[in-house]
């Protein structure tokens, strides 16, 4: 086999990626701020918001299908399976094989995917409700609630009911000293890089779906080359801005991957930092530069111990080597955005292990092999915004790459083609990338009122195995629709 990854389940749990972009509160907007509601002995109360909805039509492959062989009794069996990333939906499949040559038996094919849905954007309806006030001269304290709110039908299903989500709830001190803040906010790791696909791409838009079947609002450009920065419980500190610097630091409640490692045991706050820089080009625009990080050990549970032969101790056959009680969450990201009068350019990517595919300390195959090893995964990410009068076109295309262990290099089962039982084959397929690219078009009616069309191709491929090509899917995605803003 060769270097390939993974990223498994990415599908089952595609409702919830989207919340994990960038929320509306904490970006720029255009010619638009939060409105005040009211202003009471110096008390400030502050609202903002999100509602809107589009149409959107998924068509391309279905997923792939396993790689099937001859047994010793030349009856078909699936020799290796693709796991990890790709798009499972209702799909209309045909025979792979006539079934007068496989005993009636019958084995669909990969089929096709066409789909139509009304959806979320790749921001949620969203309300959120914010009160300040002075403390002392030149602090105040800050509270701010955020509640998103889907606008498909759970399940699909008309009677079922659609519960709001408290996606961000902080409270804090701001003053001449820095910003602090104590709550449910983004995480620090990739937070910059998540902010050039909302702000160059799929703010007022939808970009690719993700779990076709079920509901929520959609990834935008997440899981082809960016990961979502993603909300957490966390304490952050941000310093003041200096010569167009500032850094911000933060402890976060540490994330358990479950997974085949049972990673669930954790000590530890997770540290995450981001420095970024943000300078005025005279009269000609802004560059903005930033750098990223996430660093969080994790254990096995109960008793364990990768001391040589000690008891709790487990050989791995497969790699010759004792495997670890504790594996360490790390990774980095990088990245700018630079505005030219009209022209936007936005470059980012990340690299680390056990960082996932579609958002940060994703739970998946590409977090972990079927061992419970942590993969080493990376992502590179171009978007460009040209702004002409109160249209916005945009394009752009990323990868998200995967790497395999040694467990997953050398770990194969009986090969069933094999009448003495003696060879092995390879079982799985894993992901090897994720390819998106994007383009589209907004139209700005007013600051607060937005129309968008924009397209998306994904594309998922997996490693061959056996001596056989990888498997492919591809899904076109066409979305159209509207928001407003305040």
């Amino acid at each position: 086999m060769t270097a390939k990854g993974s990223g498994r389940a990415a599908a089952r749990r595609w409702a919830v990626y989207g919340l994990f972009v960038a929320s509306a509160s904490l970006l720029p907007r255009r010619a638009s701020a939060e409105i005040e509601l009211a202003n009471i002995n110096g008390w400030q109360v502050i609202s903002d918001g999100r509602a809107g909805g589009f149409v959107s039509w998924a068509h391309g492959d279905g997923y792939p299908q396993p790689t099937y062989a001859t047994d010793t009794n030349g009856n078909y069996v699936p020799l290796s399976s693709p796991i990890g990333g790709g798009w499972k939906a209702v799909t209309n499949q045909g025979v792979l094989i006539d079934p007068t040559l496989t005993g009636g038996t019958v084995i669909p094919n990969q089929g096709t995917i066409d789909l139509w849905r009304v959806r979320s954007g790749m921001i949620a309806n969203v309300f959120g409700f914010g009160v300040r006030s002075p403390i002392t001269p030149g602090t105040r304290f800050i509270s701010y609630v955020q509640f998103w709110a889907y606008i498909e039908n759970n399940g699909r299903q008309k009677n079922l009911q659609n519960v709001p989500d408290a996606r961000q709830g902080y409270a804090g001190l701001e003053g001449p000293w820095g910003t602090l803040l104590a709550g449910r906010m983004r995480g620090l790791f990739s937070r910059g890089n998540t902010d050039i696909d909302v702000l160059y791409a799929h703010r007022w838009g939808l970009g690719f779906p993700g779990n076709l079947d079920n509901n929520g609002p959609t990834q935008g450009q997440l899981g082809f080359g960016v990961l979502g920065s993603s909300f957490s419980s966390g304490i952050t500190y941000a310093t003041p801005v200096a010569a167009g610097l500032q850094l911000t630091v933060g402890l976060f409640d540490p994330v358990q991957l479950q997974g085949f490692g049972g990673w669930t045991r954790t000590e530890f706050l997770r540290p995450e930092a981001e420095a970024m820089g943000n300078w005025r080009l005279g009269g000609l625009g802004r560059l903005v530069i930033f750098i990223n990080g996430t660093y969080q050990k994790v254990f096995k549970d109960s008793y364990c111990t990768s001391v040589p032969n000690a008891p709790g101790a487990v050989y791995d056959m497969d790699t010759m080597k004792w495997l670890p009680c504790d594996e360490t969450i790390a990774g980095g990201a990088a990245g700018l955005r630079l505005e030219l009068g009209p022209f936007h350019l936005g470059l980012s990517g990340y690299y680390g292990q056990g960082l996932g595919l579609n958002y940060a300390l994703e739970v998946s195959d590409a977090a972990q092999d079927r061992e419970g090893n942590l993969r080493t995964e990376s992502g590179e990410y171009v978007q460009l915004q040209v702004v002409i009068r109160k249209f916005d076109l945009f394009a752009g295309g990323g990868i998200a790459k995967m790497y395999l262990t040694d467990y997953d290099n050398k770990h194969r089962d009986t090969d069933p083609r094999d009448t003495t039982g003696a060879s092995l084959a390879y079982k799985y397929n894993f992901l090897k990338d994720q390819i998106g690219f994007n383009a589209g078009i907004v139209y700005n009616v007013t600051p607060s009122l937005h129309f968008d069309l924009d397209f998306f191709r994904a594309q998922a491929d997996w490693f061959g195995a056996n001596n056989f090509p990888g498997q492919k899917q591809v899904v076109w995605v066409s979305n159209g629709g509207m928001m407003a803003n305040w």
